[in-house]
């Protein structure tokens, strides 16, 4: 027996009720271990709009969708079966490290009800990639078969000593698995991460990880798109200096953005902590215009997934308007619940229709034309 849409938004919205009185931390693992068992996901009803509008291809990768799972939810590959069931065009896994590890001290999730965002410092806790690898073994063929591309987030462990030998360690190993591989250097939660977004510390990453791609791709025989994931919180000189390192290395795609460190001052809930990265509907102006002004420095030649404060199909245009290819959520799948991806995709064709766009490619960039 599977559950009908309508019964699975009933007891979405139970669910979230009930897991909303839970510390955040144990709410998500709790949701985690259901949406992995597959008693649930065999229960699940598949609620897969599709649409021609919808479908895109972006990085040389058919989407049948533009809105995926952002990194984060779903870090060590357990879910991706019940994503692919909710109707997600790709589901970013990890962030997954070369070994397991614990991360940042608990409390470290906030759930900031009052500005429909969230603050995590979590750092990077994952069971390792020889774990996510066997997990995200075993759900591939499901994901081949509702077409739900697969990202591979990756990071450095908090004590490692040489951040570009993990990321290289990490492409050779994970390369066979997903469709595109994440290279995150924008988590503010793991000691001197975001430093490689810096001048030099850029352009060297950059430079390491496609030599190191090009090597794995010519023993496999395949070429699989690189991404960098960025932080908000980077001024003009930043953005454009970025936006040429990645015009250089042909870097095959960027995915903006990641938490903010900033953007305290403007919330209104009492759980707001001064640490830790926020995300969610504070996040939404701020991720746009760094968005915007990586689009017009790349003059779109570079594929962007926007990521920040997508609560609806009108967010997700917004995000495409800006310069998104294609367009990823979190915070709002938390607040909003499972059938969120559903609501989106039935809505975004309308919205491209009153605007005039036969299909998302065409919407993408089109506030900078």
């Amino acid at each position: 027996m599977q559950l009908s849409e309508s019964y699975l938004k009933i007891a979405s919205n139970i669910a979230q009720k009930i897991l909303f009185t839970l510390d955040p931390e144990t709410a998500h693992d709790i949701a985690i271990n259901l949406l992995s068992s597959d008693f649930v996901s065999q229960l699940l009803p598949t609620i897969d709009y599709k649409h021609d509008s919808l479908k895109t291809n972006v990085m040389g990768i058919n989407f049948k969708n533009p809105i995926g799972l952002a990194a984060g939810f779903d870090k060590n590959a357990r879910i991706i079966t019940s994503m692919a069931k909710f109707g997600f065009g790709f589901v970013e896994c990890g962030t997954v490290t070369k070994y397991s590890q614990l991360g940042n001290p608990k409390p470290r999730i906030f759930r900031l009800v009052d500005d429909q965002a969230i603050i995590n410092a979590l750092g990077f806790n994952n069971r390792g990639y020889y774990e996510f690898i066997k997990n995200i073994s075993q759900q591939v063929k499901v994901a081949d078969e509702f077409k739900c591309n697969i990202g591979v987030n990756i990071g450095k462990n908090k004590n490692s000593r040489n951040a570009i030998d993990d990321y290289t360690y990490l492409i050779d190993k994970l390369y066979d698995y997903g469709q595109y591989i994440t290279i995150n250097i924008s988590s503010p939660n793991t000691p001197g991460l975001r430093d490689l977004q810096n001048d030099e510390s850029f352009n060297v990453l950059l430079e390491e990880i496609v030599q190191k791609r090009n090597k794995v791709a010519n023993e496999r025989n395949i070429t699989k798109p690189l991404v960098v994931k960025i932080a908000p919180d980077l001024d003009d000189s930043q953005i454009e200096f970025m936006a040429d390192r990645i015009l250089h290395h042909k870097i095959d795609g960027i995915i903006i953005s990641n938490t903010t460190i900033g953007m305290r001052h403007e919330l209104k809930s009492k759980n707001k902590v001064n640490f830790g990265g926020l995300s969610g509907a504070p996040l939404f102006n701020q991720s746009n215009y760094v968005l915007g002004e990586f689009y017009k420095h790349t003059k779109g030649q570079i594929p962007i997934i926007g990521a920040g404060g997508v609560f609806s199909a009108d967010d997700a245009f917004t995000k495409i308007a800006y310069g998104a290819s294609l367009v990823q959520i979190y915070t709002g799948f938390i607040y909003k619940g499972f059938t969120l991806v559903n609501d989106i995709c039935k809505k975004l064709p309308k919205i491209l229709e009153e605007r005039g766009f036969a299909n998302i490619s065409e919407a993408v960039g089109h506030l900078h034309k």
